[in-house]
């Protein structure tokens, strides 16, 4: 293991935790006591974010080697930012009424989705955001959280979950055939 894939460890760490954590509630959607439906589609937005980022960590573990410990510590942000977020949206499974639980934490997960998406284009995770699609659907995702967290509209939940599989679909397929997907849009 070289020093560049050893310093990727503990980010990927935090990542594979909040992801086991978003799929562990993955079995609240099986059962109608535990079901609400923006609470599924935000769990569904952070897995495909937490995926995302893990993916995309196969680009940075490169520029990892040499650098110092407070640059080491800005990619830590990220994954920090993105467990508190998963953690907030979490609750444990003798909560029966989702509803309510997401409900009172909806500021909270927003307003952390919403750094999260920002600490992007801080920090260096920067140069993923080169193309032009996906930087302009992650300034209106994070406005988008923002909103959601300030005026708490469940219906926002549902323009933020279109705009977000709009996003994973492009990047899925772009991934697929990237001749077509390198014109700015």
């Amino acid at each position: 293991m070289d020093p560049a894939e050893y310093l990727a460890f503990v980010p990927l760490l935090f990542y594979g935790i909040a992801l086991a954590d978003l799929l562990g509630q993955w079995r609240r959607f099986f059962d109608r006591n535990y079901f609400y439906f923006p609470y599924f589609l935000t769990t569904i937005i952070f897995t495909e974010a937490g995926v995302w980022n893990v993916y995309q960590y196969l680009e940075i573990v490169s520029r990892l080697e040499g650098v110092s410990y407070a640059q080491y510590w800005l990619y830590l942000v990220q994954p920090i930012i993105f467990l508190l977020t998963v953690s907030a949206l979490t609750p444990e499974f003798e909560i029966k009424d989702t509803e309510s639980y997401f409900k009172e934490r909806l500021s909270l997960v927003y307003g952390l989705l919403a750094i999260f998406i920002f600490s992007h284009f801080f920090s260096g995770f920067s140069s993923m955001i080169a193309v032009s699609f996906l930087k302009y659907t992650r300034i209106i995702l994070a406005f988008l959280s923002i909103i959601i967290a300030f005026i708490k509209r469940i219906w926002l939940i549902y323009l933020m979950a279109v705009i977000a599989v709009a996003k994973a679909i492009r990047t899925f397929f772009c991934s697929l055939f990237p001749v077509p997907c390198s014109l700015k849009i």
